[in-house]
Formats: C-alpha cells, structure tokens, sequence
C-alpha cells in the first residue's frame, strides 16, 4: 500500500513540474526582450504563452502578436507554436484598389491582404530561439531565431539577436 502511494506521490510531483516547465522558460534569460542585430527586424518579447513582435523603426509600434504553446523549452533552446496576427500596414482600401486591377499578381495580393485584415485571420507559425555557442560579446548572448509557417517542412527564415547579459555586468562589479 505505501509503494501505491508513493507511487502516486511521484507521478503528482512530476505532474507538477511538467506543468511548470509550460509556464516558465527553463532559462530566464529567454524572458528579456531580444534585440535585433539585423536593421530590417524589430525587438521580439517572448512569454512561454504569448510572442509580441515590434517594427523595425519603432519600438513602441506591433508588426506581429500571438497567443502560444511552449514546444521545446531547454537551457539553450525554446520553440513556441503560436496564432500570429500580423499587422499590416496597407487598409482595406488599398486591398479593395488592388483587387480592382487587371494583372493576376495585384489581384492575389488584394485577396492575401483582405484576408490577413480580417479581424479572426491568424497564422500559425513555429517560432525556434536557440542560444549561439560562440559569444562575440561579454555584455550579450546571441540568439538565432528560426521562424516557419506551420504547413511548411523546416524553417522560413532566420534572424540573429541578442539578449543583454545581465550576469556578465554583476561578475565585472
């Protein structure tokens, strides 16, 4: 009888830190916002539920947000498959004045861009962050972002980051 509850004990207290493992990144470093080091790409906050991608211009304005399932979440890597929402910055107008062209192309464009303004439209895309083993800096940790669509067999595209090393700053005090 005590090995039935011992057994149980156990499979509540693994129960438990699985749990824990989906609502917390293994590494908290994932939790500082990540900053380009591309020009073209903005800063990207990523939550174990959620990822809030900013322009490249402007910090303060959302290109992309997304509610998300924590994947992978290891000390150097994390994988999110997230609903992304993109905001774009052509309206309705520019989609209908698209769609009232003759050539295919603009036609095609004109329906992506009604579609994505939908207000229930969202993507599903996998979001990979892996830590880079070779460092350039003391002050921060490179990241490499692998990002795809999730009906596409491996990865779209890939951006670097960086992470401010707030351990490197406490060790040089």
């Amino acid at each position: 009888m005590r090995k039935y509850f011992a057994l149980m004990f156990m499979l509540l207290i693994s129960g438990c830190t699985n749990s824990v493992n989906k609502t917390e990144f293994v590494n908290p470093i994932f939790n500082q916002p990540l900053q380009p080091s591309d020009i073209g790409e903005g800063e990207v906050y990523l939550t174990p539920i959620s990822i809030d991608m900013r322009t490249p211009k402007d910090k303060n304005l959302v290109a992309g947000k997304g509610k998300c399932e924590l994947i992978e979440n290891t000390q150097n890597k994390i994988t999110l498959k997230c609903a992304v929402k993109w905001v774009e910055s052509l309206t309705y107008e520019d989609a209908q004045r698209l769609l009232k062209k003759k050539e295919s192309w603009s036609q095609e464009l004109g329906r992506d861009i009604s579609k994505r303004l939908s207000p229930d439209y969202s993507e599903d895309w996998y979001f990979s962050y892996k830590i880079k083993e070779h460092q350039y800096s003391k002050d921060y940790i490179c990241v490499m972002e692998y990002s795809w669509l999730s009906k596409e067999p491996e990865y779209k595209s890939s951006s670097p980051y960086c992470i401010y090393n707030k351990s490197a700053l406490s060790k040089s005090d």
